[in-house]
């Protein structure tokens, strides 16, 4: 998807033409629209339909992604009287925008990414979390918007370069949701936003979503909401599906729920067998989740595809940085594209996964300072006790009560001075200084009466690169990528519920547990020890890439000992914090051999 929007002069439709062949992997298929002085353009592969543009008509849109809601915005819509001319994506966004205007994403739900021009002006959103992307470039003759940071280089006419300050961000783990993307000129925009171009004016960037609003904002009583969450997530797992749909199947409690709504529903609408597709691993007993995949299989009638993973994280890295236009962050995309590629072969075109539960189910720690800082007593008093009941020291609880009033600064630099700040996480062939601008707790920096609030709107900011380059691979390998645990709706009902009934006690996702009891089996949700992978990755180490990509770099970034880390190479003696950083800086000198 593009957008070139002449504030001058004529778009060129020749550079229209250019920029959707910069990104090959979207397909063959281009549809052009000009409007005034905007061209609209999108790609699409022959065997699925993944954007959309508009009927002519006073505004027209291009449209990527999929609109989970569109019938029932639709509907909306011809109730207002604004009805779309098609039922259509594209046509549905259009009508949204001449009735709520820049706020009408909001009203979307989906993975999605749109731009919309009058022949004037030019609107440009991305949807809540951030899975579908969109860049851009703005200069005095033209502005420049795609989907991905090449087609953005191409169309404004840039020289392709890398800007070494996102890729030190990148790797510190420094990058906000508004970081440019890692090609120099090439702006990102967040999610949850729109921004608005004029030819006379700069682009005004707006947040349409506040999920901060939204805490603690519900007046369900108890009773009622286990109800209303089998209800949504019931609704999210349906969005998701196609027809075509394999779900990434693990031994986790977040999965298997996926799992259990997605196979019902597939076989009531689409008469068929849902498909999982697990990775096992025979040789690693500590990691191999066969016994629960099997289990949830059976329970719920899945066609279950098994494999052992043979990919390693830096597979042909240079060539997928060269693709991306970019370096990838903690993914392990040649991982991810392994079992992309395997649901293709399979002939699935849609999968979905359990991720992002963690972010959407509410994270408990910081819930006793939360009480605290709020005089909220009688739900101290109810969480102490049943801490007490499940095993708690009165110790371990009265630190956590003192930790209300400890200065978050203050409570990093003792757990620094007793190195309770796991120091081994930090190699030492990498500068402790630079790495700890950032405190080893960042969760203690608010003040404590808002920590436990921002622990749960985790997620709906910050940087979305990885989310972003996992969808890009996803559409390389053929297939669509859905995640409906991170369905909006869902997301702001776990956000709306007061503490008390969101957390009731320190434990991570006990409620959800009590809400799936009868849906997902009860051994996985009694599971009492959580599957750690630290034995996989260290079979991940590549000495040799490592050595060719880190030994003697062209470009080197500050805060790192590139002499060091090419004797800790040649030793081949890394621990998994050594390789957790080494993996992610290869990535970006993986980009750099470029240059």
């Amino acid at each position: 998807m593009i957008a070139i929007l002449g504030k001058r002069t004529q778009p060129d439709e020749y550079v229209a033409r250019k920029m959707l062949a910069a990104a090959p992997h979207r397909g063959p298929l281009l549809t052009l629209r000009k409007h005034g002085n905007c061209i609209l353009g999108v790609a699409n592969r022959s065997d699925s339909m993944d954007a959309t543009i508009s009927s002519n008509g006073a505004l027209i849109a291009a449209f990527s992604g999929r609109l989970d809601n569109a019938k029932e915005l639709y509907q909306a819509l011809v109730g207002a009287g604004h009805s779309p001319i098609s039922a259509r994506d594209a046509d549905v966004v259009v009508a949204a925008f001449h009735l709520y205007g820049i706020a009408a994403p909001n009203r979307m739900r989906g993975a999605f990414a749109g731009l919309l021009t009058d022949g004037i002006s030019l609107w440009g959103f991305r949807d809540h979390t951030g899975f579908r992307p969109l860049f851009y470039h703005d200069e005095v003759g033209a502005f420049v918007a795609a989907g991905e940071p090449r087609q953005v280089v191409v169309g404004a006419g840039l020289s392709e370069q890398p800007d070494f300050s996102v890729l030190e961000q990148m790797f510190f783990g420094r990058m906000a949701s508004d970081a440019p993307a890692a090609l120099k000129g090439v702006a990102r925009l967040p999610q949850a936003t729109t921004i608005t171009v004029t030819p006379d004016k700069r682009p005004v960037v707006d947040r349409y979503w506040s999920p901060a609003d939204l805490l603690e904002s519900s007046a369900l009583k108890e009773r009622d909401i286990r109800d209303r969450f089998l209800e949504l997530l019931a609704q999210a797992v349906s969005r998701s599906l196609t027809g075509k749909d394999v779900v990434l199947l693990s031994g986790g409690l977040d999965s298997s729920a996926v799992a259990a709504f997605a196979a019902q529903q597939s076989h009531r609408e689409n008469g068929r067998r849902l498909g999982a597709l697990s990775a096992v691993f025979p040789e690693l007993p500590s990691v191999d989740e066969r016994a629960y995949i099997e289990l949830v299989a059976e329970r719920f009638g899945l066609e279950l595809f098994t494999y052992r993973p043979r990919a390693r994280a830096l597979d042909d890295v240079e060539e997928w940085c060269r693709r991306f236009g970019s370096p990838v962050p903690i993914l392990s995309i040649p991982e991810v594209a392994d079992a992309y590629s395997r649901a293709r072969q399979q002939g699935y075109e849609n999968v979905i996964t359990g991720e992002f539960a963690e972010f959407v189910f509410g994270n408990p720690i910081h819930l006793i300072s939360h009480y605290v800082s709020r005089a909220r007593w009688l739900a101290l008093t109810r969480l102490l006790a049943r801490e007490r009941r499940r095993g708690a020291s009165l110790r371990s609880l009265a630190g956590r009560v003192g930790e209300t009033f400890l200065p978050g600064r203050l409570a990093n630099w003792y757990l620094a001075q007793r190195r309770l700040d796991a120091p081994d996480r930090i190699p030492d062939w990498l500068d402790a200084r630079k790495v700890n601008e950032v405190p080893f707790r960042g969760d203690l920096l608010p003040p404590s009466r808002n920590r436990w609030r921002e622990l749960q709107l985790a997620g709906t900011t910050g940087a979305t690169v990885s989310m972003e380059v996992d969808e890009a691979c996803a559409a390389m390998c053929g297939v669509s990528i859905r995640r409906p645990l991170a369905d909006i709706d869902l997301w702001e009902f776990f956000l709306s519920l007061p503490a008390e009934l969101k957390c009731p006690d320190l434990r991570f996702k006990s409620r959800v547990r009590e809400f799936l009891r009868g849906v997902v089996p009860d051994e996985i949700l009694d599971r009492t020890r959580k599957t750690v992978f630290n034995d996989h990755v260290m079979t991940q180490i590549d000495y040799p890439a490592l050595s060719r990509l880190l030994t003697a770099p062209r470009h080197r970034l500050s805060g790192v000992n590139y002499a060091l880390l090419a004797e800790r190479i040649e030793r081949q003696n890394f621990n998994r914090f050594d390789w957790f950083w080494a993996k992610d800086l290869a990535w970006i000198h993986a980009f750099l051999s470029a240059w």
